[in-house]
């Protein structure tokens, strides 16, 4: 049977229309002003530069729910020089967990070698996100020429998928978020971000003042859905990647003060429980942490604060085997976890293995450099920071890694 023409033109614009539509609405948002580039660099006035964009970060996070973040301005030249190294320093909170001003300073200068080879250090990092923004970074910086990427991820997932996200339930699954943050550089795309989240109040505090809006209990069933988005997350990075790929994995304070216990307090709000904790640590009393095991054992046994007394106890009697099977008992245990977990560490490890790609094991650095395990604290400012020697090894670390990488394809 013969299709007349008017027929098949009203099949074709029908079929088509949504498509038009959505292409028209593009482009009168663009034409009135509404919306803005997510792209992570944006062409230099010039035209000989590009320059990282200041709001980037936004293709990852929602403007509505997190404040703005000040972002380190940076520029690469189109044409790469020659005897020059791209590399990209990619992180996620992690990355900002132990560098708080990450996004004010450079970590990693920009260094040459004693070839003259010079090592471009560009620095991108993504706060509130996890290594799903990771993996999308891997995907964004083919474009820019990268001759390597150091992946800083795994310290904790729980801030990109906290357990009341509206990500995750509006877009219950990492295909249609992943769609989502693709298409997010769209004006149309960009109003159903802010539209989600009109509702929602922007975090003024980071972690939010009530944890059981990112709380994640360890080794529970949200926690193993976690771990295997962070799994399918470093095997996507690996296959996604057209150039070297470096993963870091960082070091863990293990004496470091509890912030709340794994259950709900049955005698004491948790804020008074975990300052009295805190109180504890601090001063070091070993009489004290002795009767408030006592009263632990009781109501509250097989918690992380529970194992952080036994540690301090253990600690000042100077039985530093015990010490460091509490502590590490306590940090496992510990709900609001803003280390790197062991899980993730090992996942690091073995894909790295697996995929025959670099590793900056720099949790296992520092406990080869300390003398005992409890030692490993003198990284650290406090329980989460990297202090003046962490940066250090941090930066040593990386540096070394790279130059034996490239240094035999110089020669």
């Amino acid at each position: 049977m013969k299709v007349s023409f008017r027929r098949l033109a009203y099949n074709v614009f029908f079929r088509f229309s949504p498509i038009l539509i959505v292409i028209l609405l593009e482009l009168a948002l663009r034409f009135i002003g509404v919306g803005e580039s997510y792209l992570i660099f944006n062409e230099s006035k010039n035209g000989q530069y590009y320059e990282l964009n200041p709001i980037y970060y936004r293709r990852f996070i929602s403007p509505k729910q997190f404040p703005d973040v000040v972002i380190l301005p940076q520029e690469i030249p189109f044409d790469k020089k020659n005897n020059t190294y791209r590399i990209f320093l990619i992180g996620d909170q992690t990355l900002c967990t132990a560098f708080p001003d990450i996004n004010i300073k450079q970590i990693i200068p920009d260094f040459t070698d004693e070839d003259s080879v010079h090592y471009d250090i560009i620095q991108l990092v993504v706060p509130y996100t996890n290594s799903f923004a990771m993996k999308r970074l891997v995907s964004s910086i083919k474009r820019y020429d990268a001759d390597a990427c150091v992946i800083v991820t795994g310290g904790n997932e729980f801030y990109g998928i906290p357990q009341k996200s509206a990500w995750m339930q509006d877009i219950d699954n990492y295909w249609g978020l992943n769609i989502f943050i693709t298409m997010k550089n769209h004006r149309f795309i960009q109003i159903l971000d802010r539209f989600i989240y009109l509702k929602k109040e922007p975090q003024k505090v980071f972690p939010p003042r009530d944890p059981d809006e990112w709380i994640v209990a360890y080794e529970s069933d949200t926690y193993m859905e976690t771990k295997s988005y962070f799994e399918r997350n470093l095997k996507k990075i690996t296959k996604k990647a057209e150039f070297p790929v470096f993963y870091v994995s960082m070091p863990v304070n293990i004496k470091t003060q509890p912030y709340r216990s794994l259950f709900d307090d049955k005698e004491l709000q948790d804020e008074s429980f975990a300052k009295e904790c805190a109180v504890l640590v601090d001063n070091a009393d070993r009489f004290t942490i002795e009767r408030w095991i006592n009263d632990l054992e009781a109501w509250e046994p097989e918690t992380a604060i529970y194992y952080y007394c036994k540690a301090m106890i253990s600690e000042h009697a100077e039985n530093t085997d015990k010490a460091l099977e509490y502590y590490t008992k306590a940090l496992t245990l510990d709900a609001l976890r803003i280390r790197m977990d062991p899980q993730f560490h090992e996942l690091i490890k073995q894909n790295a293995l697996s995929e025959n790609i670099e590793h900056i094991d720099l949790l296992e650095r520092t406990n080869e450099m300390s003398n005992t395990g409890l030692k490993i604290n003198r990284y650290f400012i406090n329980g989460i920071n990297l202090n003046i020697r962490g940066r250090e090894l941090f930066v040593s670390e990386i540096k070394t890694a790279l130059l034996d990488y490239f240094k035999p394809i110089n020669q």
